[in-house]
């Protein structure tokens, strides 16, 4: 149940040089979040709980710790169930993620790796490893994942700006005109996310992107989800031309969704550490 309508969701601000900047209401935990997490710590503390069952309810527990940002009692799941089972690829691809998150690099690299070799079809793993090898420099390695991941939905606008971000790197110009044929190749570009390609390629501005975001928004959730993807984008788009002070508060803007489980939310606060550890 929500307690802020969604007519009062969206919130018009000024402050932002080349639009008004769009935010939604912060996603915060729910009652109903709260309510799963303490209905399946009852179920586990059953003492004629089977052995299957319990592995299923610590996994369905450790993904709701990871989307509320949870961090500390999802990696306290999953390091349960990774001891119990070492054969489980989705449980490496989290624990990769949270060392991403952190910058152990190393670590990260590790854990995507045994995820695809327990599973060489887990998609999400290839973006992950892309997304390390692209933080260490990288680049050519990370562009054969990027671009494996790409492979999998040439039609998703999120696989192409990865690509392009890692393409950028090696080549910036040939990067722009992958750019173009992969936006040309999309079947159904009425998707908000294609506008965030269009906006890249200079075919709509700023203020234009973000009044396409809105439109068929159903919900808070929806429109924060939204915001996150494109305030992230947005800031790597400032960030490359020399912006760091708007690509900042950008990321800050991705941030403020609190869409935890998001590789933009993730990336931004990583982004945040780098810019501040430059600043000082």
């Amino acid at each position: 149940m929500r307690i802020i309508s969604f007519s009062l969701a969206i919130i018009l601000m000024s402050g932002c040089s080349n639009s008004q900047t769009l935010l939604a209401v912060p996603e915060q935990v729910s009652y109903d979040d709260e309510l799963r997490i303490a209905q399946i710590s009852q179920q586990l503390s059953q003492k004629d709980i089977d052995t299957v069952t319990r592995i299923q309810l610590i996994f369905q527990r450790g993904i709701v710790y990871d989307s509320l940002g949870f961090k500390a009692f999802a990696q306290s799941d999953f390091s349960y169930l990774m001891e119990f089972n070492p054969e489980i690829p989705d449980i490496y691809n989290f624990m990769g993620t949270y060392a991403l998150r952190e910058g152990d690099f190393d670590n990260a690299l590790m854990a995507f790796n045994t995820t695809l070799e327990l599973d060489p079809t887990y998609a999400y793993a290839y973006l992950n490893r892309a997304i390390t090898l692209y933080r260490t420099g990288h680049y050519k390695s990370a562009e054969r994942d990027a671009y494996q991941f790409y492979q999998y939905d040439v039609n998703e606008p999120i696989r192409i700006l990865w690509l392009y971000l890692i393409d950028k790197e090696i080549d910036n110009e040939a990067a722009q005109n992958k750019l173009q044929k992969r936006y040309d190749l999309i079947n159904d570009k009425t998707i908000y996310s294609s506008d965030i390609i269009a906006f890249y390629l200079g075919k709509i501005n700023e203020s234009k992107l973000m009044q396409n975001l809105q439109q068929g928004v159903e919900s808070n959730r929806q429109l924060a989800e939204r915001l996150c993807e494109a305030y992230f984008y947005l800031g790597k788009y400032y960030q490359s031309k020399g912006n760091n002070e708007r690509a900042k508060m950008l990321f800050k803007y991705a941030l403020a969704n609190n869409i935890y489980n998001f590789v933009e939310h993730q990336q931004a606060l990583y982004e945040m550490k780098l810019l501040e550890e430059n600043e000082k």
